[in-house]
């Protein structure tokens, strides 16, 4: 048995199968470094923003040197009139521009609450929303020093991430990203090494190889794709956690075993996919839609709980939601190892559960085809001894 699986295998993942090859760690592993470099970069701060200040009070005074003293601004232009600061925003010089009205202090201490118009390029949004976020985070603190002493020199700040020392990126989004990369690749090189036998009609040879087991065909075709991408799923993640606070070694482990069972969850649902279908262009457009979009119902840029029910429901089937819902865990240290086991639990009964359908479903696709071959051979041999006669 052992001869007829390593024979499978070599036929599979060593015959010239160049595209095999390119889906199978080229591109998830060459797409992951460039993604981890390209967010290399610190955390948005510094955004350049404009004044237009028509109010010649301290209060006015105080505010702008609360913006002057935000990390995350950067007061690049006070403007005489409207049409100069939004002349900068379509230049691109500003992001956004603050108008402090008249008599904003006087209507202020009446407790008539001045509202402080903000102004932003509709281009930018996520830059924009760190912009407004730290404008109305400075407006709401100065308004609520009013009643006490004045400081003259504001407290000034910085900005941290919890676990991440560069302050970068690569530190909550790319890592999310590398995940989602592997959780597509996973299933579309399932579909890939599940369809092909079906498409080039190559079921019986590989079958003979197996010596007729198809469960030996089953292990042969599954297991060195989920150890391939699995190791080079954690390779990217360790190059791209060399900026975060240290791992211990229990950390490791299940971020490790979360990887394992996330690739093991979306190849079997990828053999699922051939299973049910049969064709692999079908296939691998359905992988595409189920895995392409899957980072963004995950919870890592928007939060799962403010999202319609229907999408939550198919953010917790996707093994992605819950293999990144680990990693934040360990982010933050030996805190989410009790609460993250039970996450893990899940991703192994989803594995478990696509692995068993997937071989179900593919051993009668393979019973299927291997008649559909009989009768092909069948066919040629009677054309062969017509043209004979």
């Amino acid at each position: 048995m052992l001869n007829g699986l390593l024979n499978t295998i070599r036929k599979i993942y060593f015959s010239h199968n160049i595209v095999l090859w390119m889906i199978v760690l080229v591109l998830p592993c060459g797409v992951s470094v460039f993604m981890l470099d390209l967010f290399s970069s610190q955390i948005v701060q510094h955004v350049p923003i404009g004044i237009l200040s028509q109010d010649d009070s301290e209060l006015a005074d105080k505010i702008e040197t609360g913006f002057q003293s935000s990390p995350v601004l950067d007061v690049a232009l006070n403007c005489s009139d409207f049409s100069e600061c939004e002349h900068a925003i379509i230049r691109g010089d500003i992001q956004s521009f603050v108008v402090i009205p008249n008599e904003f202090e006087r209507r202020t201490l009446r407790l008539e609450t001045p509202v402080i118009p903000v102004y932003s390029s509709g281009q930018n949004y996520l830059t924009n929303m760190f912009a407004t976020k730290e404008i109305r985070a400075v407006v709401t603190d100065v308004g609520s020093e009013l009643f006490t002493a004045q400081i003259e020199d504001p407290v000034k700040t910085e900005i941290h991430s919890v676990g991440n020392i560069e302050s970068n990126y690569q530190g909550f989004l790319s890592l999310g990203l590398v995940a989602a990369m592997f959780h597509l690749a996973a299933m579309l090189v399932a579909v890939y090494v599940g369809s092909f036998p079906l498409r080039d009609h190559r079921v019986k040879e590989l079958l003979k190889y197996a010596k007729g087991s198809r469960l030996t065909l089953w292990v042969a075709s599954i297991v060195p794709l989920d150890i391939i991408l699995w190791l080079g799923h954690m390779a990217c993640y360790a190059y791209c956690h060399r900026a975060l606070t240290p791992m211990g070694f229990e950390e490791f482990v299940m971020v490790s075993a979360a990887q394992l069972f996330m690739i093991l969850a979306c190849s079997g649902a990828g053999f699922v996919f051939v299973g049910v279908v049969g064709v692999m262009r079908i296939a691998t457009g359905v992988a595409g839609v189920v895995g392409g979009p899957a980072f963004a119902f995950a919870g890592q840029t928007y939060p799962l709980m403010a999202m319609p029910l229907a999408v939550r429901c198919f953010a917790f089937l996707l093994p992605l939601t819950h293999a990144l819902k680990i990693q934040s865990m360990m982010l933050l240290g030996d805190v989410g190892l009790a609460p993250s086991w039970d996450v893990l639990k899940l991703l192994i009964g989803m594995a478990l559960f696509w692995n068993v359908f997937g071989a179900f479903l593919m051993s009668m696709r393979w019973k299927q085809h291997v008649r559909i071959e009989n009768a092909m051979e069948k066919s040629t041999s009677f054309r062969a001894i017509v043209e004979e006669d």
